[in-house]
């Protein structure tokens, strides 16, 4: 037996060694109960994924915490409908998040067979490379230090990141205050003089209000408090330290406008995805490793500080309502911020899949629509052109007395493809997603970046609903990063004091 040989055969072993461990551990899981298994091997698939693939395994690990919450957690909205899906769920899930893996090797493998080969002929100079003479006959050529594009063939987190190269000040600032513009021209056509839901004294009854009389193009301009903040607050995490403080201040100007409607998914919309993007890229050579390190670190906390923040204002605003929902929530939890946020985690977490459970034991009386609720985003068009279809008239009712409008992102294709159809759907929704989340992985744009943030958040989002075809948020998110990245290329037509 070779060296190579020998050294090689045992590593491998000991890679195999956390992968026997965990399929020992959930089978004795699931011998004890099939739901917990379902939880638990969610749970350790996304341990054993997270050095490699870390946004998969955050997005598994979403999916297994949810399982854990409705299983553990009573709430007022539980029924045996939802641990009992549970399985069914697990499936559905399995399959997307499957297909995803799938598409990142493919988008994998397709970028080694892209790479190119190397050859034994002579390297020939360029005129900024500088030539050592080492032997009479051979040459070595030392090039320039550049920021290279990593292999897309190579594994592991740090081969796909990329340093970001940002647009010149001028032109960024523009662009953000122009975001800004269009941001507040859409909160006066949304409220209209009235007080936003953020101050109102019943949120959810000022929040139907708005809903009732918004339309597509204030929906539209509203989304621009999003992109602006996640444009401010990924140039203020990553971009160069001059200017770094007026960023600051567009993130909290941004915030402010996002929340004015009281809703959590409007500011995590703007402040999760460029956190995902910040912790995907390369920091630059000319920082340090200690503020790297702290860089990192902020990312984290200010992560963390805005699911808190949002979980603690959800249970204030429950507390706040009026309704059955809300006197049982109240009985339930009493007054207590803290048992309120308890109850407002558990109700985000396990709402969705509660619902699910119950459209599941009915959804012989759906028959399928063929992309009808694929398209909810169209509005009345779609429903001039191809009839009337209101998955949240659905989800509704199936949870009186209360009004749980998610039913995670199963439910879209359950009632338009059905139960098979459904796992084609998720499967090829997978596979776009992987080629998306590893294709853009080291690309040195950021408007590329903040795309695939993006797709990436929606797809951990799926535990609530299939987003962007309910919501057409992203008819304004898309021209906002396609300016953002032509303002990242030259061009002629742009003015000259505008590039510096």
């Amino acid at each position: 037996m070779t060296p190579t040989t020998s050294t090689v055969t045992p590593n491998r072993f000991r890679a195999l060694v956390p992968w026997v461990v965990a399929v020992v551990a959930v089978a004795a899981v699931f011998l004890w109960d099939v739901e917990f298994g379902v939880a638990a091997a969610f749970l350790a698939m996304a341990a054993l994924l997270f050095r490699h693939h870390m946004w998969l395994a955050i997005c598994t690990a979403a999916w297994g915490f949810v399982f854990l919450a409705v299983l553990t957690i009573p709430g007022p909205y539980d029924s045996p409908a939802g641990p009992a899906a549970v399985p069914v769920l697990g499936f559905y899930a399995a399959c997307f998040l499957g297909a995803w893996y799938l598409g990142r090797r493919l988008a994998a493998a397709r970028g080694r067979s892209e790479e190119p080969t190397p050859t034994a002929e002579t390297v020939e100079p360029t005129p900024t490379a500088k030539t050592v003479e080492s032997t009479p006959t051979a040459k070595t050529v030392v090039m320039p230090a550049v920021t290279t594009r990593p292999a897309a063939g190579r594994t592991g987190l740090e081969s796909e990141r990329a340093e970001l190269r940002w647009p010149a000040e001028s032109r960024l600032r523009v662009f953000v205050l122009f975001l800004l513009l269009l941001a507040v021209i859409g909160a006066a056509l949304k409220f209209r003089g009235d007080v936003p839901p953020l101050f109102a004294d019943n949120p959810d009854a000022a929040r139907e209000a708005v809903r009732l009389r918004s339309n597509l193009i204030t929906g539209l301009f509203s989304e621009f408090w999003g992109i602006g903040l996640a444009v401010s607050l990924l140039r203020a995490l990553t971009g160069k330290a001059e200017g770094r403080w007026a960023y600051v201040v567009f993130v909290v100007i941004f915030a402010f406008g996002a929340a004015l409607g009281a809703s959590k998914n409007s500011v995590l919309l703007g402040i999760v995805p460029p956190l995902v993007a910040a912790l995907s890229v390369r920091r630059s050579a000319t920082i340090s490793p200690k503020n790297r390190l702290r860089v990192s670190l902020v990312v984290l906390v200010i992560g963390a500080v805005a699911v808190g923040a949002a979980v603690f204002l959800g249970g204030q605003r429950t507390l706040a309502g009026t309704g059955q929902f809300e006197d049982q929530f109240r009985a339930q939890y009493g007054a207590s911020p803290l048992y309120a946020s308890v109850g407002s985690l558990d109700l985000s977490l396990s709402s969705s899949v509660e619902t699910f459970g119950r459209l599941w034991e009915v959804r012989e009386q759906h028959p399928p629509t063929w992309g009808r609720y694929t398209i909810t985003f169209t509005g009345s068009v779609g429903e001039r052109l191809f009839g009337p279809a209101d998955l949240y008239a659905i989800t509704a009712g199936l949870s009186k007395p209360f009004y749980m409008n998610t039913a995670t992102f199963v439910a879209i294709p359950l009632l338009d493809y059905g139960p098979i159809g459904a796992v084609i759907f998720l499967g090829l929704l997978g596979l776009s997603v992987g080629v998306i989340d590893r294709r853009l992985a080291s690309a040195w744009s950021p408007a590329h970046h903040l795309t695939r943030a993006f797709v990436i958040y929606f797809a951990t989002f799926g535990v609530y609903e299939l987003y962007p075809v309910v919501q057409p948020f992203w008819l304004a998110l898309a021209p906002g990063l396609v300016a953002l990245y032509l303002l990242s290329k030259p061009m002629r037509w742009i003015p000259e004091w505008m590039k510096r």
